[in-house]
């Protein structure tokens, strides 16, 4: 039975032969039906299982018969190239071309490799001109996308020592015509004058290449949406290893490396079935684009349940479908990356940790004075922990765990030998491991090292240690994780929030060093390192619960297990059931509502408690994306937790200006208002407005607002029509990254709506509002907001645009607004991935949040003018809007509006929620 490539070559040659006297110009439609046919046939081949690479050398091999019949085309039709000398030339295949691994969309380089002169009086050849042209032409025409390029030997090796990418194309250079022997030329010239002893300096290149790579993708095999070719753990890490291993050692393949002892047979088998996994992906991926992309590489959230289904994964549940191909992706890309990490290590390839300093040699630690220092059955040099015998752990199983602890007290690193033989002892972690004290012990001393934690429980989770110690941990490794605000798996988040904690201790610049106070002040920080490693473990059982409350269960059973002391077993359950509180209470919540504050405290109790709550709160929200965090979330989450310290340690109330204050408020306010305020219209402020606006107000915000009403209403004398027209102010707050925008005018049904509107039409983004309404009609109504692109503070001009907005909107110059930013195209989704299915929107309704206020969470899909409909629809349904707490998180919007009916209070009534409830999904449904 013949082979694939068999079949190809056999296709060719029906198909591709051109009549006699037909020129290939004038046999385009043969040469494209020809692609068509064959890339049909390998979508089927891939679609029916086929490994991924035997695909990929398939469309390799389409593309070198195409190649070859087009060329011989042209040559047999121009009587002057017949002419040319077959030995002066060959073409050659360069890059992914050259290593025969083509996915649907990749790009192919070609190179037409000369003997003798190219150029001659400053013009190339014409039969090289007529050969070169001839074949590009043809395959452009195709629709094929081809890099070309014309050398001889002695140009390749100028350019690949001059540059490492084009080094490391001809590395990977493959013959597909043309004379063989000039090709052997060029590959021993490029051995011998480019490769051998220039190692180190191609390898520090590479490696350098690929730490910036690394970084552009998160830096982590676990991401949410990983890129297949380029990110940790993808195919680049595969290549990038064989590249830089044939570069010290000659070696051409993985079976090369074994034979050097540089990788177990093992090793190569996970290896080469992982590169296989993620070529099937990324060949899958490409089919669902029409042409090239820089996005064609990235598994987006929209595009998993597709792929998921593709590969084999059948389960009718989407959820399921997707964290069990996400599964098989993670433990492939995280099998990638650990084993080409080691293996740079193994060979050398990575740098060495530095000698150990001066500190550590007055203190006379191991290793300091002597090389190859015994410690405990370990020999710690050049910065490693290696082991010296490979019965250490049989004998001892206690050092499995004795070992992170001397590479965390030491600053070592673990050998890449030790790694191994970890990896193969961990059986040894059995139930009686799991009950010994001395094991517990030394666990929890880990973990009280606070600073240097994180790189310990590392290591430990990549020799698949920590998952056996913890089982609860365990079930995390390689878990999707479904919530659309986050960026790893779940364990890669866990690990990431330890680093995020550590960063903290001494932390020199905010937002880390805001903390670091607090962090230096705890006890016992083991419980606050062992509630963050745990506190996403409900995620790893059923979904019936939430995770919080899966996950409060868990800790009791592993306090039982660490037999931690009752008071301990308290804390760290509180950390893990509450650890969504501080963000929840924080950014939704009305932080000047003295029953929030009192709710919140009543359940942390304790200042200890307090402390560890907020530092988990920030070091999980980093985790989950640092790129989320700004200066309004961090003011948040230290407002609240400064309000609730007040309570904890029992101390006088927060509320500042209450009634019997006010005489002195009113003498401060007076030194601080502008001259041209007459006393009356002090007085008029502070009778006109509720306790709330001056329990939530500095003075000197206090004053500010009175002079923008006496601003306001000299207007209203001028003879010029501008009555209606608002007073705004706009003041940038560079700390903590965002604008505040006050606005002083004449209150009206749907006001909110204008000014939400406004901001939207200039795309400007409200992260929290204020809404107060004076008794004698004026409003005065605050905004958080920044810049819906980037989240930088609002410029000028965007500060002009809104104002020019709000004016013709509060004078009904501008109609239909919404309606006309969706036909401009202003109103849509701002996370093009990020689609209904994904977060249908939810609405809440929450009586008991606040004492006058009845509090609507509504979460849905982010799109520029939400709050502009939703307020929109509060004010048709007669509701008053006094606060909003906006926020948005990667594309999705999670807000909270605190509403009452303008006569009747609370909205308690059954039947009137749920009319409100389907007013604003219509409302919600119509900006899709």
């Amino acid at each position: 039975m013949p082979t694939l490539l068999e079949k190809i070559e056999r296709n060719a040659e029906k198909r591709l032969m051109l009549p006699p006297g037909r020129k290939p110009s004038e046999e385009l439609a043969r040469y494209r039906r020809f692609l068509k046919v064959e890339s049909h046939r390998l979508k089927l081949l891939h679609r029916s299982g086929s490994s991924g690479r035997d695909v990929c050398r398939a469309r390799a091999a389409v593309y070198d018969v195409l190649i070859r019949h087009i060329l011989e085309g042209v040559l047999a039709s121009s009587p002057d190239l017949r002419r040319v000398d077959s030995a002066s030339w060959t073409l050659v295949a360069t890059g992914g071309y050259g290593r025969a691994e083509l996915n649907p969309l990749s790009d192919i380089d070609i190179m037409f490799l000369f003997h003798g002169e190219i150029v001659s009086r400053g013009k190339p050849h014409p039969y090289l001109s007529a050969l070169n042209e001839g074949l590009l032409l043809m395959l452009w025409d195709v629709g094929l996308k081809v890099g070309h390029s014309v050398r001889s030997v002695y140009d390749c090796v100028q350019l690949a020592n001059r540059d490492m990418q084009s080094k490391t194309s001809l590395l990977e250079a493959r013959l597909i015509t043309g004379n063989s022997e000039l090709f052997k030329i060029l590959q021993k010239s490029i051995y011998e004058k480019c490769v051998e002893g220039r190692d180190a300096e191609y390898i520090a290149a590479r490696l350098e290449d690929q730490a910036n790579r690394r970084s552009r993708h998160g830096n982590s095999a676990l991401m949410q949406e990983p890129n297949v070719k380029n990110g940790c753990g993808g195919l680049r890490d595969y290549q990038n290893l064989l590249w830089m291993a044939f570069s010290k050692y000659g070696t051409r393949s993985l079976t090369d490396l074994v034979k050097q002892d540089l990788l177990s047979a093992k090793e190569r088998k996970e290896l080469r079935a992982a590169y296989d996994f993620l070529l099937r992906v990324r060949n899958e991926l490409h089919i669902h684009f029409t042409k090239p992309t820089p996005a064609m590489d990235v598994l987006t959230k929209a595009l998993q349940p597709a792929v998921a289904l593709a590969l084999g994964h059948s389960d009718r549940s989407p959820s399921r479908r997707i964290e069990g191909f996400m599964r098989e992706l993670y433990t492939h890309m995280r099998r990638i990356h650990l084993i080409t990490q080691m293996l740079e290590q193994r060979m050398a390839l990575s740098e060495k940790p530095g000698r150990l300093t001066a500190l550590r040699n007055a203190l006379g630690l191991p290793g300091a004075r002597e090389r190859g220092q015994i410690h405990d059955g370990f020999r710690i040099l050049d910065g490693e922990l290696r082991h010296v015998s490979p019965r250490i752990f049989k004998d001892q199983p206690r050092r499995l765990m004795r070992a992170f602890l001397h590479a965390q007290k030491w600053h070592l690193r673990l050998h890449p030998d030790l790694r191994q033989l970890m990896r193969q002892s961990v059986s040894l972690v059995n139930r009686d491991f799991l009950k010994d004290t001395h094991v517990r012990d030394t666990f929890l001393e880990i973990l009280n090292h606070r600073g240097s934690v994180s790189r310990i429980l590392r290591a430990m989770h990549e020799v698949d240690f920590l998952g056996k110690y913890l089982p609860e941990f365990g079930r995390l490794t390689c878990l999707v994780q479904h919530e659309f605000f986050h960026v790893y798996a779940a364990d890669e988040h866990v690990l990431v929030c330890l680093e995020q904690l550590d960063r903290v201790w001494e932390a020199a610049k905010p937002p880390h060093s805001n903390y670091t106070e607090m962090f230096q002040e705890l006890d016992r920080p083991y419980i606050l390192y062992l509630s963050l490693l745990l506190h996403d473990a409900g995620k790893g059982l059923s979904k019936k619960r939430k995770h919080e409350d899966e996950g409060a269960a868990i800790a009791d059973k592993v306090s039982r297990r660490l037999d931690l002391d009752a008071s301990t077993a308290h804390l760290l359950r509180l950390l893990i059931q509450h650890h969504l509180l501080m963000t929840v209470t924080s950014q939704r919540r009305d932080l000047e509502d003295s029953k929030v504050i009192r709710s919140f405290a009543q359940v942390v109790q304790s200042p200890p408690a307090l402390h560890m709550l907020t530092l988990h709160t920030f070091a999980d929200a980093m985790g989950t994306s640092e790129k989320l965090w700004n200066g309004f979330k961090d003011a948040l989450l230290q407002t609240l937790h400064e309000k609730a310290l007040r309570l904890v340690v029992g101390g006088t109330t927060f509320i500042r200006a209450r009634v019997e204050e006010r005489d002195r408020l009113r003498r401060e306010i007076r030194r601080l208002v502008s001259r041209a305020v007459g006393d009356e219209e002090i007085e008029a402020h502070f009778s006109s407005l509720p306790l709330r606006y001056f329990r939530i107000h500095q003075p000197a915000d206090i004053a500010a607002d009175i002079d923008l009403v006496h601003r306001f209403l000299r207007l209203q004398v001028n003879p010029d029509e501008r009555g209606l027209d608002p007073v705004t102010t706009w003041q940038n707050v560079p700390d903590r990254g965002y604008t505040a925008f006050k606005v002083c005018t004449w209150d009206r049904p749907g006001l909110f709506s204008k000014i939400a509107g406004s901001l939207a039409g200039a795309r400007v983004n409200i992260l929290s509002a204020q809404v107060f309404s004076r008794s004698d009609g004026i409003a005065l109504d605050t905004f958080v907001v920044n810049h819906a692109e980037g989240d930088t503070l609002v410029s000028r001009e965007d500060r002009e645009k809104v104002d020019e907005l709000l004016i013709r909107l509060l004078n009904d110059r501008e109609k239909d607004l919404l309606a006309k930013m969706v036909r401009e195209g202003r109103a849509g989704n701002t996370y093009a991935f990020l689609g209904e299915d994904a977060l249908p929107p939810r609405i809440y309704f929450d009586n008991e949040v606040s004492e006058d206020y009845t509090v609507i969470d509504i979460e849905t899909v982010d799109r520029l003018g939400l709050l502009h409909a939703i307020s929109s629809a509060f004010a048709d349904l007669g509701l008053n809007l006094a606060l909003a707490k906006i926020v948005t998180e990667k594309g999705a919007a999670v807000d909270s509006f605190y509403v009452n009916e303008v006569m009747n209070g609370k909205i308690v009534d059954a039947t009137r929620q749920r009319e409100i409830g389907a007013r604003l999904l219509k409302e919600i449904r119509a900006l899709a």
